[in-house]
């Protein structure tokens, strides 16, 4: 993937929803264009944070997996405060 990360949450050993409601906490404070890795551990985050940006009509950038461990990355796409 060829971006850096503004951010990164740790999100490993929480299940949904606690890793949607750790990405909105940390994303009203990114700026437009910010991309937020998001480290978990539980699989059912990913469809749960693909369907998050598709709502919210910001990016999702894709997903590995390293082992146990998930990366996901979002970019920002709206103004902060929306």
């Amino acid at each position: 993937m060829d971006f850096k990360a503004s951010k990164s949450i740790d999100c490993c050993g929480q299940l949904c929803p606690v890793p949607i409601l750790m990405t909105e906490e940390v994303w009203s404070g990114l700026g437009t264009g910010a991309v937020l890795e998001v480290l978990f551990t539980d699989p059912g985050a990913e469809p749960d944070l693909r369907a998050w940006c598709r709502a919210r009509g910001e990016e999702w950038l894709g997903a590995r997996r390293h082992g146990t461990v998930h990366h996901a990355w979002l970019r920002r796409l709206t103004q902060k405060g929306k």
